[in-house]
Formats: structure tokens, C-alpha cells, sequence
């Protein structure tokens, strides 16, 4: 088919282009976002024979290449597929210029190739897409006021833009892009309450969620997210990933493995074996070992992808190591400093704690588990159990910062958690540990919730200050929403 589809191309510039999402390219589009990429094939196989000049066919096209990236993440195919993409922008202009798809479907592309991008480190040229989606969505809504499609992609490019702190708002300028977390995200929010947008309700479901949890510290926002979702998350990939990092987020790991266990069948649909990942480290969180083993192991037998290769290797390091099996966890470890990549945090993480072969309390290493759970009593408990605070020399930092964790869910006394995170900030400030950069955010984040924004500032300023940690990309990523709200 999209050989086909490709010498289309060449031989029908003479022909009237246009752009018809007719009820075929609807259900295709359905298809695809619920990754039954056979069945959207099929469809734009018979749209192929039967309207030809639809250039919507070509959209559709893409987002199959797109989101087989995104989640498959095979470089190969990355490889291949990128190749094509000058020409579908080609073709797309060939078509007709009064249609509001005209513009929308072009900066699709470029979107969508920009984020593909991205998995695989080519930032200069998904910044140009992304100012070239930009420039192109600006243009149609201009051109096209009505068209609902536009605010899709505007209030994903415009919450990306508002979390950009001020000091670097003049490279935006330049490129004419300006925007904020609050305005993008009700855009999005706006075009989940709109009726004729109902075909796209699961895509933009995804996407706010994906930016509310990215760029804010909003629990209301998540919950209200997760009621969206509802039961949705039975039939949609998208969704059930959705679901499962909003209960993450909020604590609620018990839903979240119910949720992972009651994900859509994988017949017909393209694999997401992240979702194997996600379930591993929810069973991880409630300590079950043994079912934990058997889904990272499960998730490293298929997944074909770079991203996640240490970190499930580093999570079974860290099950040997509390279950006492030191010769097992230094094999996982070397597997970790052999195989994937370590593009993303979690992979950083992995290889900086295996070239050090990770030392830490096992208490505090069990407790954060079972934080990252949900489960702030029995962490509490479980912090507390050792004889005397000089079991944790060594590891003060890590500390004061999961006690005052704990104790942040637990509603302890606010002055009390300001002053435990103050302790982990000073001891840490000088490792490369996460601890004293999380401590100054959530001090900041305490600080904004209190609407005392100048010591929110210093806090998310200090947060910032702090470089070469692990997770330093998403900790710094929220230090600097945080400083773009309180800015607005």
C-alpha cells in the first residue's frame, strides 16, 4: 500500500488534491489510535482504490509511522520511515489551499516527526518542526477560526512554550512563538468538553495528561483526568498508560495494577510493551518480588527499543540486592553498563548506581518503595524501624528528604516537612544525588500552594542551581514551570 502510495506522488500532480475526513478516514483514524494498525491499513488500502486524491490518506500514513515510533521505538524503522516525511509535506501542499487541512495536515506532520525526533536525540531538527508546526497552526487559526482540529496541536505547542522560563523567552520571540501551561492546557481541556470533538476525546485525553503531569503539581487536575478516563483505559492502550502514571502520581498504586492488569487485549494491536515496564514497577512497589521479576524479564524479552533496557536491568539489580543476592545483583548490574542506552533519566540513573555498584540503607531503599506506591504508613513504619538514627550514616541526605516525603502525605505540621527537606538540601547539595534538588522543589512547591511566591522563587531558583544529579532533565523541567506559573 504505501509503495502504492508513493508513486501516487510522482503521477497525480495534475489531479484536483483535496482533503475529505469522510466517514472511511474516520474509522481509519480510530483504528490507529487504539493501535490497530492491520485494521487502519485495510481502510486506507480501500480509500487508496476508490478516492485517490484524499490526502488525508497521507496524515493517516504518518501518525502509523509516528506512534509505531513513540512506542515501539525500533531505530531501524526510525531510520527508514524518516525518509519519507519530505515527501508526504510535498504531496500535502499539492492540495487544496481553501481547506483548512491544507495548513493543519502539513504541521501534523511536522509535529509528529519533531516528538519522533526526539526519542532518538535529533534535536536541531525537531526545533525547526516544531517552529515550523507552529508557524503553520498559527496561520489556519487566522485563516480558519472555526476549524476545532487547530487547538489541538496549539495547546500542546503552547503549553511546551509557557513552560520555558523567562530568561529564554527571547529565543521564542524570535521564532514568533508565545504561549503558557494554563492557556495551553485549557485549550485542551476546552476541546474535551466540546461534543464534535469526540473522535479525538482519547488522543487529547493523552495529551493533557502526558503536559498536567509534565509541566504541573496539580492533583485536582490529575483526578479530574482519571474521571475523564473512567473505564476507558479497558479499551485504549493510550489510555490505560494514562490511567496507570495519573494512580501512579497520586499514590494509588493498587488501582494502578488493577488498571495494568485490565489493559485491552494484545490481539490486533500493536505491542506496547511498556505497559509490561510499568506493571513491573508496580509490583516492585508493593515489594512483591518474585511477579515483579517476571514482567521486567517479560518487558526485556520483547521490547526492541533503547529506552527503559538499563532501567528494568537496575530494577532486578535492586531486587537481588534486597533479597541478599549480591553475586546475582552485580551480574544485573554489568548488564546494565552493557545493553540500551542512556538517553533518559531512568537509564542515567541506572548506569551512574551500577558503575558504583549502588550503595545505600536496604531500609531506605524499601521505603522509597513503598512511598512510590502509595503505601505512606507502612513507609513511614519502615523508615522508622532501625534501632538508632546512626544506622543512616552515610545516607542523612536520603533521610530527611523520604521523611519528609512521608510526612508531606501524611499531613504532618507544613513547618516541620520545610524543615526535614531544609536538612536533606544542606547535606546534599554537594552529591550527585536527586535529594537536595527535590527537597528545594517541593520547599517551593509548599511555598506556591501557600501563595508566598517569593520564597517559591528562591526555592525553585536554588532547585535550579543544582546541576549534574540524577533525574536532573525532569526535576529542572518542573523547577521551571514552576517559575513560568508563578510568572503568569
Amino acid at each position: 500500500m504505501r509503495v502504492i502510495t508513493l508513486l501516487f506522488l510522482f503521477i497525480s500532480s495534475f489531479v484536483f488534491a483535496n482533503f475529505q475526513m469522510n466517514e472511511n478516514m474516520q474509522k481509519t483514524y480510530s483504528h490507529i489510535i487504539n493501535l490497530e494498525f492491520d485494521k487502519a491499513n485495510e481502510l486506507l488500502w480501500t480509500e487508496q482504490k476508490d478516492n485517490p486524491t484524499n490526502k488525508i490518506i497521507i496524515l493517516q500514513e504518518n501518525y502509523i509511522d509516528f506512534l509505531t515510533i513513540i512506542i515501539g521505538e525500533d531505530e531501524v524503522f526510525f531510520t527508514a520511515a524518516k525518509d519519507k516525511k519530505s515527501d508526504r509535506i510535498n504531496f500535502l501542499q499539492t492540495g487544496d489551499e481553501s481547506s483548512p487541512y491544507y495548513l493543519y495536515a502539513q504541521a501534523e506532520v511536522h509535529l509528529q516527526w519533531a516528538f519522533a525526533r526526539l526519542k532518538f536525540e535529533e534535536y536541531l531538527t525537531a526545533a525547526y518542526e516544531i517552529q515550523k508546526a507552529y508557524s503553520l497552526l498559527e496561520e489556519n487559526q487566522e485563516n480558519f477560526p472555526n476549524f476545532k482540529l487547530n487547538k489541538k496541536g496549539l495547546g500542546l505547542l503552547h503549553t511546551l512554550v509557557g513552560a520555558i522560563p523567562n530568561q529564554y523567552q527571547w529565543a521564542l520571540s524570535l521564532a514568533g512563538m508565545e504561549g503558557s501551561v494554563a492557556s495551553g492546557l485549557g485549550e485542551l481541556k476546552a476541546l474535551l468538553q466540546d461534543e464534535q470533538m469526540e473522535l479525538y476525546r482519547n488522543e487529547i485525553v493523552f495529551l493533557t495528561t502526558f503536559l498536567q503531569l509534565n509541566m504541573t503539581n496539580d492533583e485536582v487536575a490529575y483526578k479530574q483526568l482519571l474521571a475523564d478516563i473512567g473505564d476507558g483505559y479497558s479499551d485504549s492502550y493510550l489510555l490505560n498508560f494514562a490511567a496507570a502514571r495519573l494512580t501512579h502520581v497520586l499514590g494509588q498504586n493498587d488501582l494502578t495494577l488493577n488498571i495494568l492488569e485490565n489493559r485491552p487485549a494484545d490481539q490486533g494491536k500493536f505491542p506496547f510493551y511498556y505497559l509490561d515496564y510499568l506493571q513491573g514497577m508496580s509490583l516492585l512497589y508493593k515489594l512483591d518480588f518474585k511477579k515483579s521479576e517476571q514482567y521486567f524479564n517479560r518487558f526485556l524479552s520483547n521490547f526492541k527499543g533503547n529506552n527503559y533496557i538499563k532501567s528494568a536491568y537496575h530494577k532486578l539489580a535492586l531486587i537481588a540486592f534486597l533479597q541478599g543476592e549480591t553475586e546475582k545483583k552485580l551480574s544485573y548490574f554489568e548488564k546494565v553498563k552493557s545493553v540500551g542506552s542512556a538517553a533518559i533519566d531512568e537509564d542515567k540513573v541506572a548506569l551512574k548506581d551500577a558503575k558504583k555498584q549502588y550503595t545505600t540503607h536496604s531500609r531506605l531503599l524499601s521505603t522509597r518503595l513503598l512511598y512510590d506506591g502509595g503505601y505512606y504508613q507502612a513507609a513511614l513504619k519502615e523508615i522508622q524501624s532501625v534501632n538508632t538514627l546512626k544506622e543512616y550514616s552515610g545516607f542523612y541526605d536520603e533521610y530527611w528528604y523520604r521523611l519528609a516525603r512521608i510526612q508531606s502525605k501524611l499531613d504532618y505540621d507544613t513547618n516541620e516537612i520545610i524543615a526535614h527537606y531544609q536538612k536533606a538540601f544542606d547535606l546534599g547539595k554537594a552529591s550527585s544525588n536527586y535529594f537536595a534538588p527535590m527537597s528545594a522543589l517541593q520547599i517551593a512547591f509548599i511555598y506556591e500552594q501557600k501563595k508566598e511566591y517569593a520564597y517559591a522563587r528562591i526555592y525553585f531558583e536554588e532547585c535550579l542551581s543544582l546541576s549534574d544529579f540524577d533525574y536532573e532533565r525532569g526535576i529542572h523541567q518542573k523547577a521551571k514551570s514552576g517559575l513560568a506559573r508563578i510568572s503568569d
